[in-house]
């Protein structure tokens, strides 16, 4: 009995000690870096006080004063987090110097609503969903929250994002398996020339598809909030791709990331395809291809594992299922 008392007796102690330990934690004046905590602007080993900002005009600098963090810069500056530390090339954990000089990011942001989405997103500016995934920095499975603000990718950026002379940006291609730890094989890139692309010829009958073979990934959205711009199509390797209708090429290359050799053709009356993921391409820009013509063979580049054809179809701007405009 009295050893049942003791060990009763030393159980509160241990209680009441675990209390005093988490109370003292709680009331420690140290805070974590995003509040002003030790990765905070210093000067000594001493942190300062919080204190108003005084803030400066989009695309301005501002200089590091005692107390301030980068959170704080970024909230009293009403930008994102991420886009002022990837703006000035800030590092884990991300300290920074009374003094130092950062660059507040200029350009459109949004906040996140409830039920939006990258794609539902990108729509809404008109940008792809590759620009602004990756500027800011929005990994796989591509989750946002309600409340979140995002950097809208300006036209510089998008330019950069997308290949010279495409004219119309695609979506992120619907990748059917995750990405090969070894590089694929890809082409060298076409060099884009300056001069003006030749006005598409006429065409001639149907959109016909650009290979046989089963449909790995159909169009429209997808899981997570992504959307497949075209349909996937499994293919041999080295099997021919033929040109969906006669047209001009106004892109060959491997600059867009995420779809390996990529060939983009114009046609007639406003009309675009693209197939992605080649091994082979055989036509460059300004090439007139006629409906039914080799143009490139199927491969796994870019940003899928199994051989496959991305397959889109445009009318202007507008992605539109292939399977409405060929059928089956």
């Amino acid at each position: 009995m009295r050893r049942h008392d003791h060990m009763r007796r030393m159980g509160r102690w241990a209680g009441v000690l675990a209390l005093a330990l988490f109370v003292a934690a709680c009331g420690s004046r140290e805070r974590p870096w995003w509040d002003g905590g030790p990765s905070g602007a210093q000067s000594g080993s001493s942190a300062a006080a919080p204190r108003p900002i005084e803030r400066v005009s989009p695309g301005g600098t501002y200089v590091v004063k005692r107390g301030d963090t980068v959170y704080s810069i970024a909230r009293a500056h009403d930008v994102p987090l991420r886009s002022i530390i990837d703006t000035n090339g800030l590092r884990p954990p991300y300290d920074i110097r009374v003094g130092q000089k950062l660059s507040i990011p200029a350009g459109r942001f949004h906040v996140v609503q409830r039920g939006e989405t990258v794609y539902s997103i990108s729509r809404l500016y008109n940008v792809d969903t590759t620009s602004l995934t990756s500027l800011n920095r929005i990994q796989p499975p591509y989750t946002i929250k309600v409340g979140e603000k995002l950097q809208v990718p300006s036209r510089a950026t998008q330019t950069a994002a997308s290949p010279s002379g495409a004219g119309t940006p695609l979506a992120r291609p619907g990748a059917v398996a995750a990405p090969s730890s070894a590089p694929a094989t890809t082409t060298t890139a076409v060099t884009v020339p300056k001069s003006p692309l030749p006005e598409p010829p006429a065409a001639t009958g149907s959109f016909e598809w650009p290979v046989q073979g089963k449909i790995l990934s159909s169009f429209g959205p997808k899981a997570n909030g992504l959307h497949n711009d075209g349909v996937n199509i499994a293919a041999e390797t080295g099997a021919p791709v033929k040109a969906s209708q006669s047209g001009v090429v106004a892109y060959a290359g491997n600059e867009l990331k995420g779809y390996g050799n990529l060939l983009l053709v114009r046609h007639e009356n406003d009309w675009i395809t693209a197939y992605a993921h080649n091994s082979k391409l055989l036509v460059q820009r300004g090439d007139k291809v006629v409906r039914g013509q080799t143009i490139s063979l199927a491969g796994n580049s870019g940003s899928v594992v199994t051989p496959q054809v991305h397959f889109e179809v445009r009318k202007g701007s507008k992605a539109l299922d292939p399977l409405t405009v060929i059928g089956r």
